[in-house]
């Protein structure tokens, strides 16, 4: 089908979405639970074939693919079915004056969906976010347009033919494709859009929404630092890191991107470090069941690269052929190292000490703004520090990624990282927005408020404001 056409029909299905929207036969909570309890059998009846896919794609182990995509978006749905009602019902606006009152003031504020909704979704976690956000859309009452990366082939024809069977395209519609097709589809007038990948794509995502004034999220990356202390130095905290480093291959926007170390505390955390790794996956990790590969050949050659730019501390043997990399400890960088500037999204992790932490604050204040920073610390007094004078869209103490599982807490970045919240009741406010209703009654009608303004108008108003209001 040539490039016309697809257009044409892309705008068709758009319409379509547009229209049903608008003709509020979607709107009710009863209809929005059956769309939400659609997509989780979906993905409950089809479990093994989701594993599947993403083993083929990333070679992500079961207990991964079911912890980090599975478990997340059926806990979502959980949530967004259990509490829809009280999230999306009219608030009612209690007048709190008496002018107000004495002019029979009655208003609410409902939350309206805003109608087709485009989600371009990444390749590391395809399946979490490609239906987190898409459940927080329809459970906001939209229609929705899922753009899957195609660099996870598997993942995106499995979303693709199980989302065709499950919802008409008035409500649901796929579009596979590579990058031209998502700037193809940038083009259309969407109602909202929800982005997921690179800060670089993300400003030009953010450049077509802005110059026709729709609503976008952008969730983005960053270098999330982790600083480690000498009253945080312990195996918990090596296992830990590890654990949030190395899972999906550290192809994980919120992974701790750098370790940053108290001085003294430098060899004692990289041996803690290298011990966990081997604790977790063994001696040879690329044997190991339970560690992954990476996505993509490009990506590969930007590990490899990075590579050579540190002393390897533990780790760093690659197999192009099997696009593996191994688990990796870097030390030594020299100040100007593109590792220390540009985003991993892999498994290696650069190790570095810090003199002072004041003027460990002013480096990292100095950097683009993370999705996350990590401090592991029993010094309050520490915490209180890094927790005041850095932004970045969470900062978590003694544990990492694993806030970004809540249904209750809002997940998202600020500056480079991003901006707009998602998970749970997040997600309804992200994809709609509040409508003001009001009315007041006809009597008595205020006439010192209206032209032309008599003698008396200024100070009736201001006795009004005073004593009324």
């Amino acid at each position: 089908m040539g490039e016309l056409a697809l257009r044409q029909d892309w705008n068709k299905i758009l319409e379509r979405q547009k229209k049903y929207v608008r003709s509020g036969q979607g709107s009710s909570i009863a209809e929005r639970k059956r769309r939400l309890k659609l997509l989780k059998a979906m993905i409950k009846d089809r479990e093994a074939e989701w594993m599947a896919a993403l083993a083929l794609d990333s070679g992500k182990p079961a207990v991964e693919a079911y912890a980090s995509e599975i478990a997340v978006v059926l806990n979502e749905i959980d949530f967004l079915v259990r509490h829809i009602r009280r999230l999306t019902s009219p608030r009612a606006i209690l007048s709190t004056n008496l002018f107000s009152q004495l002019s029979g003031m009655r208003a609410s504020v409902t939350r309206e969906a805003y109608g087709s909704v485009l989600v371009i979704s990444p390749w590391n976690y395809p399946l979490q976010l490609s239906l987190v956000p898409l459940s927080g859309a329809l459970a906001a009452g939209n229609s929705c347009f899922l753009k899957p990366s195609e660099l996870a082939p598997a993942s995106a024809e499995l979303l693709n033919r199980c989302l065709r069977e499950t919802f008409p395209p008035e409500i649901v519609a796929v579009v596979e494709g590579d990058a031209l097709v998502a700037e193809k589809l940038l083009t259309l007038p969407w109602d909202a859009i929800f982005f997921t990948g690179s800060q670089r794509v993300g400003a030009l995502v953010s450049k077509a929404a802005a110059g026709r004034n729709i609503p976008a999220t952008l969730e983005l990356g960053g270098k999330n630092p982790c600083i480690v202390d000498s009253t945080g130095l312990n195996e918990a905290t090596a296992r830990r890191i590890v654990w949030g480093k190395f899972l999906n291959a550290g192809q994980t926007c919120i992974a701790p991107d750098t370790v940053w170390v108290e001085a003294s505390c430098l060899e004692p955390l990289l041996d803690l470090l290298g011990g966990q790794i081997e604790e977790a996956f063994g001696t040879d990790p690329a044997a190991s069941p339970d560690y992954g590969r990476i996505g993509h050949p490009r990506q590969m050659e930007r590990l490899i690269e990075f590579l050579q730019q540190g002393q390897v501390r533990h780790g760093g043997s690659v197999d192009v052929s099997r696009n593996y990399v191994a688990p990796t400890l870097l030390t030594g960088l020299p100040a100007g190292s593109p590792i220390m500037y540009e985003e991993i999204f892999g498994p290696i992790l650069p190790v570095l000490p810090y003199a002072s932490l004041d003027a460990l604050i002013e480096y990292l204040r100095s950097q683009p703004e993370p999705l996350a920073v990590y401090h592991f610390s029993r010094d309050k007094s520490n915490i209180r520090a890094l927790r005041n004078s850095l932004r970045c869209g969470a900062f978590s103490v003694n544990q990492v990624i694993r806030y970004a599982a809540s249904s209750k807490l809002p997940f998202g970045g600020v500056g480079a990282s991003g901006y707009g919240r998602y998970h749970g009741k997040h997600s309804i406010y992200n994809f709609s927005y509040e409508k003001v209703h009001y009315r007041e009654s006809l009597w008595p009608d205020w006439r010192f408020l209206y032209p032309p303004y008599g003698k008396q108008s200024l100070s009736a108003l201001k006795w009004v404001r005073r004593w009324f209001i």
